[in-house]
């Protein structure tokens, strides 16, 4: 945690509540005692006064910004919470999942990431020097070519090179343009690795028995390669303007409309990221996080999502169920904290 925001957070946290003492709940009110016993399963009243009290008096506990909370709140507030509340419950879940991420982190030896990718803008403004530059006849003959919107509603070209790519690349334009120096921009991509069995899933444990196929012909949807494929959305990306910059579309009502819909999935809940940013992770059978639908057109759409969304997720499996116009449910992957 950056101490500058650590700092805040202690502040603010000191500010919220006065604390009284331990066997004082007049500052508890018996509203919130209520809310609290039944949103966390509190026997007493009393037992969850306790809670709130012990809550407020750790001026080191968990929050999340304004922002974050705006992107939730609708759906949450509907269940009961409000922010305090919920970020107690984020702190709960959390805690609960850190024996279970020690042994998973103990006996996971995967690399501790994939190999290092590399962005080309290929509009490059050309000079005196170096003339016209055309850097497509620099790449190979099938090269990975994204598109996205820039501050001035511009439509942007970039080229997603691996290290061996990028290696390839710079001879190529050393040759063909000696005094032009391209500029690289190193960056991390979300990981997208489906198995042909159930692995990876949003809160499933591919590995036990209920979760395992009944037949080996069985085809697992999405497979690894199938376009167009829906994805599930939270935070920034439900926002069309967003989405429409990342993948390089206009946002127009047409384009809201038609491609997003509301929806939500099972099995996965949200936790926080730099004690800033709300993330996906896997949730049990009763876990739902609300957001939207959006059907990727193609693998360049989604690599354009894939590196917004970075190395921190990770492409999965999961049930989408659409909560707009017709409803129903809908095999589709999401990007969950890695």
């Amino acid at each position: 945690m950056d101490l500058l925001k650590a700092c805040e957070d202690l502040a603010a946290n000191v500010a919220a509540f006065d604390y009284a003492d331990d066997n004082d709940s007049s500052h508890v009110s018996d509203a919130d005692s209520t809310i609290w016993k039944k949103l966390f399963g509190f026997s007493t009243n009393d037992e969850a006064a306790k809670a709130i009290r012990g809550w407020r008096a750790d001026f080191a506990r968990q929050t999340i910004p304004q922002a974050a909370w705006l992107l939730v709140k609708e759906a949450k507030v509907a269940e009961g919470f409000n922010k305090e509340s919920y970020e107690y419950g984020l702190w709960r879940a959390q805690a609960a999942q850190q024996p279970r991420a020690r042994s998973q982190t103990s006996n996971d030896n995967r690399p501790a990431g994939d190999e290092a990718k590399y962005l080309v803008k290929l509009e490059c403004d050309s000079s005196e020097s170096t003339g016209s530059v055309d850097l497509l006849c620099c790449l190979s003959k099938s090269p990975n070519i994204l598109t996205g919107v820039d501050d001035d509603k511009n439509i942007t070209r970039f080229c997603l090179l691996t290290g061996s790519q990028k290696m390839e690349f710079l001879d190529a334009v050393s040759k063909a343009y000696p005094t032009y120096k391209p500029t690289l921009i190193r960056t991390s991509v979300a990981s997208k690795d489906l198995s042909s069995s159930l692995f990876p899933t949003l809160g499933v444990d591919s590995t036990l028995p209920q979760f395992r196929s009944n037949s080996s012909s069985e085809v697992v949807r999405p497979t690894q390669n199938e376009y167009p494929v829906w994805y599930f959305f939270y935070g920034t990306l439900a926002n069309a303007d967003i989405l429409s910059r990342v993948i390089g579309r206009p946002e127009t009502k047409t384009f809201i409309d038609t491609c997003y819909k509301r929806a939500r999935i099972h099995r996965g809940r949200l936790s926080t990221l730099g004690d800033k940013y709300l993330a996906l992770v896997d949730g049990d059978g009763d876990s739902t996080v609300n957001g939207w639908a959006y059907q990727v057109k193609d693998q360049n759409e989604e690599d354009s999502l894939r590196v917004y969304e970075t190395g921190k997720y990770e492409v999965v499996r999961c049930m989408i169920e659409v909560m707009d116009g017709q409803r129903g449910f809908l095999k589709g992957l999401t990007f969950r904290l890695a």
